[in-house]
């Protein structure tokens, strides 16, 4: 420690001269307030105090003491108030920009918010603005909208007027049983594939800055490219963000994980993931299946061959070392069936080929039970399989 003296009104500390001085001036004078850096130098000045044993009154020794002390804590105090300040203002902001989010929900997004389970019924069935309902009976129906969205061709067949006005937009939904199918051209002529057991809701005519879908199920996409307009796949837990590529989504609404298969092109996978605010993102790349798991939040991703998961929009299935219990869930979901494995054991089991689904159900399950060597059985309108 340097030698310390004292001189009226001042104590020098030599090694820090200039800092220190004005310390020591500034709370001999009684003022409270100082920089960060003066903080520093007091407490340095501080535990000097405690070393003074010569050379320097008693009484003022403690009269600056004591203040330098006093100093010491209303700057922290002050410092922790500050501190919480600034974490209600954080929370504030956050609060302000949930508020603003939902007040800046799209027209589209407060629709679909607020839709409801549809009856269960055996034929497609298409629901227009106003209410109309259209049931369709084909198997494989083609649905097709106008660029104007006024005018729908079901199956090549039938022609219906929907009014539509530049007031109000218009919503429509396809609802696809168990057993059924359907291709929906849009009115942007982006085309989906529906699946078994799905729901799409979607805009007649799109005339926002986001051309935007809501789906419950299965559907492949294979969306026209507009850098202007983004198409957005809206489902329960992800969303899909594309400019023109060709993917399939898998959304049931009775399953734990969401997939994403892209076939071509690029997408954004918006979803609840680990950030503090807003949504996690990643972009995937063709060739890449995206698995999401509702519960744990996390986003996994895998090199697949997209033919596994495109190719039942084209009349068949192909697997590659799929477990049979998920192999049995789609042919099941395919054509509306009961089927239940007998042996648990057998559910991991694994099969690879091609099934044929312009065949009958149990053609199908023939073609498996012959490399798997199980038998297939109907029972009280149920299809056991179990080993041989």
């Amino acid at each position: 420690m340097s030698r310390k003296k004292h001189e009226r009104g001042k104590l020098i500390i030599k090694g820090n001269e200039t800092q220190k001085e004005r310390v020591g001036d500034t709370y001999l004078s009684g003022a409270d307030t100082f920089s960060e850096d003066e903080l520093m130098s007091a407490e340095a000045l501080l535990k000097d105090l405690s070393s003074l044993r010569k050379g320097f009154p008693k009484e003022e020794k403690k009269q600056l003491g004591n203040q330098l002390n006093q100093s010491i804590q209303n700057y922290q105090r002050k410092r922790r108030w500050s501190q919480l300040g600034i974490a209600a203002s954080i929370l504030l902001i956050i609060g302000f920009a949930a508020t603003f989010q939902m007040e800046q929900l799209s027209d589209f997004r407060t629709y679909v918010g607020d839709i409801t389970p549809v009856e269960e019924s055996a034929s497609t069935r298409l629901f227009l603005s106003g209410a109309q309902e259209i049931v369709i009976d084909s198997e494989e129906s083609k649905i097709e909208y106008t660029t104007a969205g006024d005018q729908v061709k079901i199956d090549a067949t039938q022609s219906v007027d929907q009014q539509l006005t530049d007031k109000k937009m218009a919503f429509n939904t396809v609802v696809v049983p168990y057993g059924k199918r359907t291709m929906l051209r849009l009115s942007d002529s982006s085309r989906v594939w529906l699946n078994s057991g799905s729901r799409l809701v979607y805009p007649a005519r799109f005339e926002s800055d986001k051309r935007e879908v809501y789906l419950e199920g299965e559907a492949v996409f294979e969306v026209s490219h507009n850098a202007a307009h983004p198409f957005h796949v809206i489902t329960q837990n992800l969303e899909v963000k594309v400019l023109g590529t060709v993917f399939n989504l898998t959304a049931y609404p009775d399953e734990q994980i969401t997939q994403t298969v892209l076939e071509s092109g690029s997408v954004e996978l918006q979803f609840d993931g680990d950030e503090l605010w807003g949504k996690s993102k990643t972009v995937i790349e063709p060739g890449t299946l995206a698995v999401y798991d509702l519960e744990s939040k996390l986003m996994e991703q895998k090199q697949v061959n997209t033919k596994c998961y495109t190719s039942w929009r084209e009349g068949f299935l192909f697997v590659e070392h799929l477990a049979l219990k998920d192999i049995l869930k789609k042919v099941a979901r395919y054509y509306n069936a009961d089927i239940r494995i007998a042996e648990s054991d057998l559910e991991e089991e694994t099969f690879s080929g091609y099934l044929d689904l312009r065949s009958s159900v149990g053609q199908v399950l023939e073609v498996i039970a012959e490399f798997m060597e199980i038998k297939v059985k109907e029972e009280n309108e149920q299809i056991i399989i179990s080993r041989i």
